[in-house]
């Protein structure tokens, strides 16, 4: 069923809650008689009334009015705005998502000192690994250039490099180029988990600032309505 559909039900309970809310059925009636207590009617767009003991979607679409067995108007129910209809739906969908993103992230953490606390673990992890890459990037770096300059200091003597020395050489240099790729990758991941766990701490901070207020609303996640 699309949404006008849906709306176009929710419509006819409206509406006979309304009636029997009013009072329009004043004593036990046959169904066939209870149809005729209670009419809907709508204008066309050229002013001319259609009265109908039912409603339908062309009532829904363009509104219509509420009549009693006497045809005095007991209610009018505006037209159907499918604009504001999608805004609407939009805003429960928004507040059902917000709803179950603060239930996951309040089962991880309990509070936003506990997701600080699990965020600098990963980043302290992270920047030992890096700092330890680190030293031995500065060995690999180091052990190379006494390489080369050994190498230099054959060519003096009327002297090459060895086969070993040279690959030797290659390896430090595929070494160095891994480990800085890695370093880089891990640098990278600190910015990750920085980034990833920002909206889930700022949104625990307010969760905790309005459940203080007295503002947070568990039934949508947010504030009421």
């Amino acid at each position: 069923m699309n949404y006008a559909g849906q709306y176009f039900v929710r419509f006819c309970l409206a509406a006979s809650i309304l009636s029997i809310s009013a009072g329009l059925y004043a004593a036990p009636v046959t169904s066939t008689r209870a149809a005729s207590n209670v009419w809907y009617r709508y204008y066309n767009e050229k002013g001319v009334p259609t009265l109908s003991d039912q409603i339908t979607e062309e009532h829904v679409r363009r509104g219509y009015e509420i009549l009693d067995r006497n045809m005095q108007v007991t209610g009018r129910v505006a037209a159907f705005n499918n604009e504001i209809y999608l805004k609407e739906k939009a805003r429960r969908e928004a507040q059902m998502r917000q709803k179950m993103d603060d239930e996951r992230i309040m089962k991880l953490y309990s509070s936003s000192r506990d997701a600080e606390s699990a965020r600098n673990r990963l980043l302290d992890t992270l920047e030992t690994s890096i700092g330890y890459n680190r030293i031995q990037l500065i060995r690999l770096k180091r052990l190379r250039s006494e390489l080369v300059e050994q190498g230099a200091e054959s060519e003096r003597t009327g002297k090459s490099l060895t086969a070993k020395q040279k690959d030797l050489i290659v390896q430090y240099d595929s070494q160095i180029k891994d480990l800085m790729q890695l370093m880089s990758s891990q640098e990278d991941e600190k910015n990750k988990v920085s980034n990833d766990f920002a909206p889930i701490i700022n949104r625990l901070i307010a969760i905790e600032k309005s459940r203080k207020d007295g503002t947070y609303d568990t039934d949508t996640g947010g504030h009421p309505n």
